[in-house]
């Protein structure tokens, strides 16, 4: 499966907050997210935090109110910067560097389906990601 996966001609708009509502946020995402193979990951970070991801591209991500709550947190080689609410600490969005486009990765801006209104998460396509196999191996 490519990552993220190949847009199509049909897309869905999501909105989304954090549990107190500082941090809203909208996106369109394609394929529309009933299709949308969402990332259930098994490391240390997803699993704790509860991740379940979606890739929208950057220019279909925007953030309504809140930016200036958002705190980032880093571990590992410090490379992904996890952000989450400073008010309620939940987890909403992962920033990759910009090295990744480099590495061929579109501009894409990882959510978490988790805070998205009206989602049934037990209706969605999930895909499981052995990610405790990606070395460096993180232990706290």
């Amino acid at each position: 499966m490519p990552f993220p996966p190949t847009p199509t001609g049909e897309s869905s708009s999501h909105t989304g907050t954090c549990h107190c509502g500082a941090v809203q946020f909208h996106f369109t995402i394609s394929p529309p997210l009933p299709e949308y193979p969402v990332n259930n990951c098994n490391c240390s970070i997803c699993s704790k935090n509860g991740y379940l991801l979606v890739y929208p591209l950057t220019k279909d991500f925007v953030i309504d109110q809140g930016e200036e709550k958002l705190r980032d947190y880093q571990f590992g080689e410090r490379k992904v910067t996890h952000q989450f609410c400073g008010e309620c600490g939940s987890s909403c969005f992962l920033r990759l560097p910009a090295a990744a486009q480099g590495m061929g990765f579109p501009p894409i801006s990882p959510v978490n389906v988790r805070l998205l209104r009206d989602v049934d998460i037990d209706g969605l396509k999930l895909n499981k990601v052995d990610g405790r196999a990606f070395p460096p191996e993180y232990k706290a």
